[in-house]
């Protein structure tokens, strides 16, 4: 049985306690508002959210070319869908049928039967591109989430140091034991937090502008 690795190391957790007894120190005799919003957690903030950016932008880079020709493709199966039902409704109620559609003579059934062949093309490399560009997304959204993870353990680390500095400072201060005690928490990035994985239901409007 293997142990998992301890994510923040010794290096970095003397980094993220000399950073919060920096913090309690510089936020002495603050109002109690700002000693819970210390820089610490607001730069931890920042650095997940531009790594989700990034993660985004690296997401819509790689599968710029499949959004594009699955949009392309939707569109090209709405005109054959539309262009079977056309002529499907102008034959006899009788001939309507797939068994007669599949022998019928005639150019309508030739026609029809070339229809049905491209739509059943278009459907096939529909679930294509989409299975490539939902395993983009589900991969770009398990980094960014790992990373805010991480960052997540990180204050953890960071606001036990941070609220014993505090809490000697502000025990006397009427709300300063309230703020203190309330740790942060990261607000995750919109494309993670919401509860549609699909990526296509999701980025199919927004991809083009992009970088």
């Amino acid at each position: 049985m293997t142990t998992q690795p301890l994510r923040v190391g010794p290096l970095a957790r003397r980094r993220l306690e000399r950073r919060a007894r920096e913090d309690a120190a510089a936020l002495r005799g603050a109002p109690a508002s700002e000693a819970s919003a210390p820089p610490t957690v607001a730069a931890l903030q920042a650095r997940a959210n531009a790594y989700a950016r990034r993660e985004e932008q690296r997401f819509h880079r790689r599968v710029r070319r499949e959004l594009s020709e699955h949009r392309m493709l939707a569109a090209d199966l709405r005109t054959d869908l539309d262009a079977f039902d056309e002529r499907i409704d102008a034959l006899p109620p009788a001939e309507r049928d797939h068994a007669r559609i599949a022998v019928g003579d005639g150019p309508v059934y030739v026609e029809l039967r070339r229809l049905e062949r491209r739509i059943s093309r278009g459907h096939r490399r529909a679930e294509q591109l989409a299975a490539v560009i939902h395993a983009h997304f589900t991969a770009a959204r398990l980094r960014a989430a790992r990373h805010f993870d991480r960052s997540d353990e990180k204050i953890a680390v960071y606001w036990g140091m941070y609220r014993g500095a505090l809490t000697r400072d502000t025990a006397g201060r009427e709300g300063g034991d309230a703020a203190v005690a309330r740790a942060p928490e990261l607000r995750r990035a919109d494309w993670l937090t919401t509860a549609r994985t699909d990526a296509l239901e999701h980025w199919q409007g927004g991809a083009d502008g992009q970088a």
